[in-house]
């Protein structure tokens, strides 16, 4: 069988699949310049809001985009599950893909495969971006990558090329190997409970104030938790590391819109572990030079 765009990833729902409307923005009947609303058409909904220079395009062709790039990568899609997530009325959305071909439990000593996330938005809200981490299959956690990002990151006034994308995602299998390899080392990297959890209330727990930052009390008590639930790992880096990807894969929220909160709370804990304290402190590689 020849293979074709649905035989690697399936198309984009349809609740995605529909041009965004670009309508003046009208005050005392008078068009601002310059601004304008973008509209969901099978809805009549306002999903953003852009200057002339923005022209949002159907999610379906960076999708599509997206799909023929991994057609030529060589990466083995068969097996994939894919979710797709619906942001703010079609305003934004994420499709969370784990590719099970690609196991990694060799060499990280425990069962992880592959997993991608592909996002967009119409209002600005997201980054158009493609990302491919580690999976942790003992927590369903998405293992930020420990040292740089593996994937691509585009602006929303680009168009996503599929040789681009075929030529990065090939990749993909051997930089998550490697990010597999240093979490490997991080478990040989002792770290004590009392200062896994000092650094956890420091960059994790608090919140700025007008004099100064506060702690958490509630919040770090849940993190403590977190922490403690994953003790079968040891003292060492890696427990402290999944701790933080804990966080920010299981996220909770009050409203419907859980996909937003994940991926604000996922960008605050890259920076946590691309910070200059968990890199100087905790990554083996930095500790060894």
């Amino acid at each position: 069988m020849n293979a074709t765009l649905d035989t690697v990833l399936p198309a984009l729902p349809q609740i995605l699949d529909f041009d965004p409307v670009r309508e003046p923005q009208i005050r005392n009947g008078v068009a601002i310049r310059n601004q304008y609303w973008v509209v969901n058409p099978n809805t009549d909904t306002v999903i953003g809001n852009g200057k002339s220079i923005h022209n949002p395009q159907n999610f379906s062709k960076v999708w599509d985009s997206f799909r023929e790039g991994l057609l030529h990568s060589g990466l083995d899609t068969s097996e994939a599950e894919v979710k797709f997530n619906v942001i703010k009325e079609g305003a934004a959305m994420e499709a969370q893909i784990v590719l099970k071909r690609y196991q990694y439990e060799q060499v990280l000593g425990e069962p992880a495969k592959m997993t991608m996330s592909f996002r967009d938005s119409h209002d600005q809200s997201i980054r158009r971006q493609i990302r491919a981490m580690i999976y942790r299959l003992a927590c369903l956690n998405g293992m930020i990558a420990p040292r740089e990002a593996v994937g691509i990151v585009q602006k929303h006034t680009t168009y996503s090329d599929p040789d681009t994308v075929g030529k990065i995602a090939s990749k993909f299998p051997d930089q998550l190997l490697k990010d597999a390899q240093v979490m490997r080392l991080m478990q040989g990297v002792k770290v004590q409970r009392a200062d896994a959890i000092d650094f956890l209330e420091r960059n994790v727990a608090t919140y700025p104030t007008k004099t100064g930052t506060k702690v958490n009390k509630k919040w770090l008590d849940r993190i403590v938790g977190i922490h403690d639930s994953y003790n079968i790992l040891g003292e060492n880096s890696y427990h402290l590391y999944n701790t933080l990807t804990h966080i920010s894969t299981h996220v909770e929220s009050r409203t419907a819109d859980v996909a937003t909160k994940r991926i604000r709370i996922e960008q605050d804990i890259e920076s946590v572990i691309r910070g200059e304290e968990f890199q100087t402190r905790f990554m083996p590689e930095l500790l060894a030079a």
